[in-house]
Formats: C-alpha cells, sequence, structure tokens
C-alpha cells in the first residue's frame, strides 16, 4: 500500500485534477493515500474505531463531492484532513445531543410518571399555551426559536438551515423571546 508521506506532491496534483474533472478512480487513488491519516486523525477524536470509521468514510464522501472547489490541489492532505476532522467533531456533537436527549427522555418519563392528574393537566395547558404563542411568532421567529433554543443546534447551523446569516437568527431569537415572555407571562411568575 503507498503511504501519502512517499508520494510525490505533483502526483497528488495530478490525482485531484483528475479527480475533480470525475475520474473515480483517481479518487481511488487519493483514499488509498490517505486512508491511514485520515482514520488516524478521525481515531484521534472519537476513541472509537467503528465510530471513526464511519467519520473517515462520510469525510470522504464529502471530500468526493465538493474536490472541485478545491482552488490548490497542492493543499488536497490538509483540506482533506479538515474535512476528516470536521466530520468526527460533527458525529462526536451528535452523539453527545443524542445522548443528552435519551437522558433527557428518560427524565421526562420519570417525572410523568410521578405526576398528579392535577400536574399533567397544568402541563398540558402550559403546551397547549406554548402552541398557541408559538403561532402568533412570525415564521422566520418561530424557525429561529424552535430550531436554536428547542433543537439545541448553534445558531451558524440555524443560519444555514434559514439561508441566512447568524446575525439575522440572533435577532428572531431574540424577537421570538421578548414576544413568547409577553405570550407566557402567566406561566413564567
Amino acid at each position: 500500500m503507498k503511504e501519502a508521506q512517499k508520494v510525490k506532491i505533483s502526483d497528488v496534483e495530478r490525482l485531484v485534477e483528475a479527480s475533480s474533472r470525475g475520474n473515480r478512480g483517481a479518487f481511488d487513488e487519493l483514499v488509498e493515500l490517505y486512508q491511514k491519516r485520515a482514520m488516524q486523525v478521525a481515531l484521534a477524536i472519537l476513541s472509537n474505531v467503528d465510530e471513526a470509521a464511519e467519520a473517515v468514510q462520510a469525510g470522504f464522501v464529502k471530500a468526493y463531492l465538493s474536490i472541485e472547489k478545491l482552488r490548490e490541489p497542492e493543499r488536497f492532505e490538509i483540506w482533506l484532513l479538515r474535512i476528516i476532522s470536521n466530520t468526527a467533531i460533527s458525529q462526536r456533537k451528535a452523539a453527545r445531543r443524542r445522548a443528552e436527549a435519551a437522558k433527557a427522555a428518560d427524565c421526562r418519563r420519570q417525572e410523568k410518571s410521578s405526576f398528579s392528574p392535577a400536574q399533567t393537566a397544568d402541563s398540558e395547558e402550559l403546551r397547549e399555551a406554548v402552541r398557541r404563542a408559538m403561532l402568533k411568532l412570525s415564521k422566520k421567529e418561530a424557525k429561529a426559536i424552535t430550531l436554536f433554543g428547542l433543537d439545541d443546534l448553534s445558531q451558524e447551523q440555524v443560519a444555514e438551515i434559514m439561508g441566512c446569516s447568524v446575525g439575522a437568527v440572533k435577532w428572531h431569537v431574540f424577537r421570538a423571546r421578548k414576544k413568547l415572555k409577553v405570550l407566557l407571562r402567566k406561566y413564567l411568575e
């Protein structure tokens, strides 16, 4: 098996350029060259072989799909390893969010089972009040507060999903919180 360190930069550049023109075989050679290094990076971040392998596979797919955007083929390794590390970090964050959501769901189930009928009715009333209040927000405010506040996404992720700037997301979240505070005043006291 070839190692990335023993390959000339010009060979990598040639493979990158061929890959960007749609040559799948050239990209397969790049995968072979950088598979071990990519796995080392992902494993260092995730500390789990199976999760690292998933991150590497996803990272190579992302690289393949966007290789034509790489303007400096001689920087392929840095570019690729940045994709791999970002993919691994995102995967780790997603796993953490899933674990926290599962833990929170368990807590809610335990709390719900210990609620009295009056507490359950109050909870239902609050849920309905929140639903009505959300309907009074603008679509952008409702989407921003839901994605950021309830789905626990970062402002950058919300901005990407909504197709706007982070500043706009901050504004929509601010406005939504302000309106919800007024609309749900009775429940916040």
